[in-house]
């Protein structure tokens, strides 16, 4: 190699090495960046075509620099409810604009906040993409989102207000026993009340009346017979058990003796007729003169210790549960880990309302990085699969966190110190090729 090859190789060095510095430099100004991922500089030795000897000419290094995208940083708690965090090897779906006419990218960055409009947008202002769902926490139109185009901005006011009508109400009391014997006087009917809510969100109730059949006379045995009755007050008129309001009737008989004593022994519904669905012990009754929801009724499956019961001692509501909920205002939206956006309300009922979808790459650090910790999907990267999250490789995701950088100071000062000698050393044969020069030009005189 000739003093000028060797001053050739050492500016290319020179060159090389400040690539390398640029990298660093970039590195350690983003240590504190959510989502940032580092740039590791590659070198590659320069060689001129071969002769046909097979000698050939080193013509010095040149420098790449890669962002190591697919290499994770440390996630960290933040307590905001809507900063997201991966773990795994997916990445958050994002979009330019707010209405999804933009351009799709990807990214670590889950830094997210509401703006005015109640889009989630991260602090590069990139809007959250996910599939909207309905309050069956279904997808809405049928879509399923495993197609990029078919995710839309995440928006946080889409739901400000929810009320869920009741579907099901269990009730379980234990009937007197005695009560079914022979009387003078007829014993008093149980009476209990049970609130349910219906399509508006409002209050209603029913009310379960329980009236015994009594022995014939004193000599003969008790019955064990009930009549259930049950009465809506958003269905009819008068008072609270007038058979305008009546919904529903049956007749229960229990079991007297045996290894079932107590339990109920058959049902015969008279309204409305032949309801009562022995396989999970309900009957279904129509509310507000047939246009509110109607209620399945769980009383109990028959010849099971599950249910109404007709045992000595007084009458006690052994069970009393319902769905439904009231008005509610929106009061809080969190993420779970996978991936439902979740929206509290202050009728302390949750429901989702968007469900995220991860996107993974056959070789994820194939994508092209742009501003904001944001990557163009490319040709190199393969083509996006769109998974939920904490399915295969995608991973979870992590409310209230957010993944950091994924740089580690120690290293890239380690770096910047192999860095500065190696500039300097390529410096220092650029000095020595120059005096050779030097003297090489001297020996004419």
């Amino acid at each position: 190699m000739s003093a000028l090859d060797a001053l050739r190789s050492s500016v290319s060095g020179l060159n090389a090495q400040s690539k390398k510095l640029s990298g660093i430099s970039n590195n350690i100004a983003n240590s504190s960046t959510v989502g940032y991922k580092r740039v590791a500089t590659q070198f590659e030795s320069l060689v001129l075509e071969g002769s046909g000897s097979g000698a050939s000419a080193m013509a010095g290094t040149t420098s790449h620099n890669r962002v190591e995208i697919s290499k994770a940083g440390q996630v960290q708690s933040t307590g905001n409810a809507t900063d997201i965090a991966v773990n795994g090897d997916g990445f958050l779906v994002v979009n330019e604009q707010s209405g999804s006419t933009g351009k799709y990218l990807a990214t670590r960055a889950g830094s997210f906040r509401a703006d005015q409009f109640g889009n989630l947008v991260n602090t590069a202002g990139y809007y959250l993409q996910g599939v909207p769902l309905d309050a069956a926490g279904k997808p809405l139109n049928g879509l399923g989102g495993n197609n990029i185009d078919s995710l839309t901005t995440v928006n946080v006011n889409s739901v400000t207000v929810a009320s869920a009508p009741s579907t099901t109400i269990s009730f379980w009391a234990n009937l007197p026993a005695s009560d079914t014997k022979f009387y003078t006087t007829a014993p008093t009917p149980k009476v209990s009340s049970v609130d349910y809510y219906d399509a508006l969100g409002g209050a209603q109730t029913l009310t379960y009346k329980f009236t015994p059949t009594m022995a014939a006379s004193a000599a003969a045995p008790a019955t064990n017979i009930w009549t259930m009755e049950v009465f809506d007050t958003a269905t009819g008129t008068g008072a609270v058990d007038a058979a305008a309001r009546r919904v529903g009737q049956a007749t229960l008989t229990f079991n007297a003796s045996g290894p079932n004593a107590g339990t109920i022994d058959t049902v015969t519904a008279t309204t409305p007729a032949a309801a009562y669905n022995p396989v999970d012990g309900s009957f279904t009754v129509p509310t507000g003169n047939s246009t509110g929801p109607t209620l399945k009724l769980m009383i109990g499956i028959l010849d099971s210790a599950s249910g109404m019961s007709q045992l000595e001692g007084a009458y006690t509501e052994t069970k009393i549960e319902k769905d439904g909920s009231a008005f509610g205002l929106l009061q809080n939206i969190g993420v779970e880990k996978d991936g439902r956006v979740m929206a509290t309300f202050s009728n302390g009922k949750s429901r989702p309302i968007y469900q995220l979808k991860l996107a993974t790459f056959a070789n994820a650090d194939g994508m092209n990085p742009v501003r904001g910790d944001a990557y163009e999907m490319s040709i190199a990267a393969g083509a996006p699969r769109l998974l939920d999250p904490g399915t295969g490789a995608a991973g979870s995701v992590a409310g209230n966190a957010l993944e950091s950088s994924n740089v580690d100071m120690g290293t890239e000062l380690t770096n910047l110190i192999e860095t500065q000698r190696a500039y300097s050393s390529n410096a220092t044969v650029i000095r020595t090729a120059d005096q050779m020069l030097q003297e090489a030009n001297e020996l004419k005189r």
